[in-house]
């Protein structure tokens, strides 16, 4: 079992140097470093959820959002991290140099990714294609933010993404066992014939 955590770390290790040496530059920085910023604890998600809330066409969208978005705060910030008790990349590896005020939590699982793959896991089963696909495309980008700043290892983002994705579908069905949630979609299912 050690032998597949060292190539787990051996692996991160490789693709945040990679990152760190190959791809980080003047242009992306800013754009990675807001991207981050917007989610921080769960902000950009949050207001969208509460805005959702005040309009009855997208109300019930709001609350699955942002249950789903306590549910995964819950198992991630107050149980998985503190369980697992990852060291960040940067107190690990003396090679790696973060582009942002160094976080003082564990790493394990990213907890902005898991934040954004929560709402945007929600936001998939409820709006229309066209933008879920903005959203979700914002979610990687959110992951590999956290990866470019040199904050997480890129299995904490991956484990962020399932972890974001299960709470997601544990409240979509939580919720489905209550409400006909097919009435709050935004795109009607065709009609069978």
């Amino acid at each position: 079992m050690n032998v597949i955590f060292e190539k787990i770390y051996e692996f991160d290790h490789f693709v945040l140097l990679f990152i760190q040496d190959n791809i980080r530059c003047d242009v992306l920085t800013p754009i990675m470093t807001v991207t981050s910023m917007l989610v921080n604890i769960g902000f950009l998600w949050v207001i969208s959820g509460l805005i959702m809330l005040c309009f009855k066409k997208t109300r019930m969208i709001g609350v699955i959002t942002l249950s789903s978005l306590a549910l995964c705060l819950i198992l991630n910030n107050v149980c998985i991290k503190h369980l697992v008790a990852r060291q960040r990349p940067f107190t690990t590896y003396t090679d790696l140099y973060p582009l942002i005020k160094k976080p003082t939590d564990y790493s394990f699982a990213s907890g902005h990714t898991t934040a954004s793959f929560a709402a945007v896991g929600i936001w998939a089963r409820f709006i229309p294609k066209k933008f879920a696909v903005i959203a979700i495309i914002f979610a990687v980008l959110v992951g590999f933010s956290r990866l470019y700043l040199g904050v997480h290892y890129p299995t904490d983002v991956l484990c962020g993404v399932l972890l974001g994705l299960l709470g997601s579908i544990i409240t979509y069905f939580i919720y489905s066992k209550k409400f006909d949630l097919n009435k709050y979609k935004m795109v009607k299912a065709p009609v069978k014939k």
